[in-house]
This record gives C-alpha cells, sequence and structure tokens, in this order.
C-alpha cells in the first residue's frame, strides 16, 4: 500500500482513466493529450512494445486538463497536459507541483530534480523504491506531466525521457 499512499496523483489520474463514469472525451477546452506523444514514441523511450494512446480524457467537460494512458507489459504511462489561460497561470501551478513534489521528498521517500534547459521549466522525480517516475515541464500557458508506473518504470533512460519531454513541449 505504500506506494499508493506516494502516487497518490498519479493513482488518481490512472483510477479517472479506467472509470466509465463521469470521463468524456476531451473537449476544446482542454488539449489533446493523445496527440503529443504516439504510442511509437513511447516504444522507442522504454525499448518495448507499448499500447493505448487513443483516448484523451478528462473527468470535468470544463476542464483545461487531459490525460492519455498507454501500457507497456506490466508497466502504465501517462500523459497530462494542462492548457492554462496565460504563462503566468501555468508558472504558478507549476511552481506548486514542483512545492507538492519536493513535499513527498521528505514524507515519501522520493528524489526531485529540477531539470534545466527544458521549456520554461522542469522537474523530475522518483520514488526511492523504483515504482514509479514521474515528468513535469512548463512551456508558455502549457504544463506536460509523464508518469511512468510499475515494473521497469527506473530503468528507463533518463535522457530518453527529457529528449522525449523536449520534443512533446514544441508540438
Amino acid at each position: 500500500m505504500p506506494v499508493i499512499n506516494r502516487s497518490r496523483g498519479l493513482a488518481i489520474s490512472m483510477m479517472v482513466l479506467f472509470q466509465a463514469s463521469g470521463v468524456v472525451a476531451a473537449q476544446a477546452a482542454a488539449p489533446n493529450s493523445c496527440g503529443l506523444v504516439t504510442p511509437a514514441a513511447w516504444s522507442a523511450v522504454v525499448s518495448r512494445p507499448v499500447t493505448g494512446g487513443t483516448t484523451s480524457v478528462v473527468n470535468d467537460p470544463a476542464s483545461t486538463a487531459s490525460s492519455c494512458l498507454y501500457q507497456a507489459g506490466a508497466m502504465f504511462i501517462t500523459v497530462q497536459v494542462d492548457q492554462r489561460s496565460t504563462p503566468a497561470a501555468a508558472q504558478k501551478e507549476y511552481a506548486e507541483q514542483l512545492d507538492n513534489s519536493r513535499g513527498r521528498d521528505e514524507r515519501d521517500g522520493q528524489h526531485t530534480t529540477v531539470e534545466p534547459g527544458i521549456g520554461d521549466g522542469a522537474f523530475s522525480s522518483a520514488f526511492t523504491n523504483g515504482s514509479e517516475v514521474e515528468f513535469t515541464a512548463v512551456q508558455g500557458s502549457r504544463i506536460v506531466t509523464f508518469g511512468l508506473v510499475g515494473a521497469g518504470a527506473v530503468a528507463v533512460p533518463h535522457d530518453r525521457l527529457r529528449v522525449l519531454m523536449q520534443s512533446t513541449l514544441i508540438h
């Protein structure tokens, strides 16, 4: 159970994706999170076949955020995209997410690292037990988060995640 407590943000996102009720296809207000990274691109990053990535979903039709779920064997991958109204609003949300991640470092055995040279700001985090890796970046008014959970998450080369995030931000 400790992994569930530690990864509540990603776990909640995954639960939303799996629940049939209350989930709708992404509306005009929310970006198409599945349109940013193809299963083939994820396969190249994780060095194994990846499926999914076909339906961008939100849990509220008025939301500015959407999620997309992929699977690589026992590992789940999410792409979450939040399109804020202004770059200042995106920077504020990004700063809150970075603070929350640093708070989990102290409580939950996670390690957060600021990632220079990516977008207008980026950070990654990984649980010391290797069960989850996240990578978040902000570019303009958009915040993008990759989440990898399960067997093999920690083995994904960090430099590949950096390159994928950089290319995702320019879309």
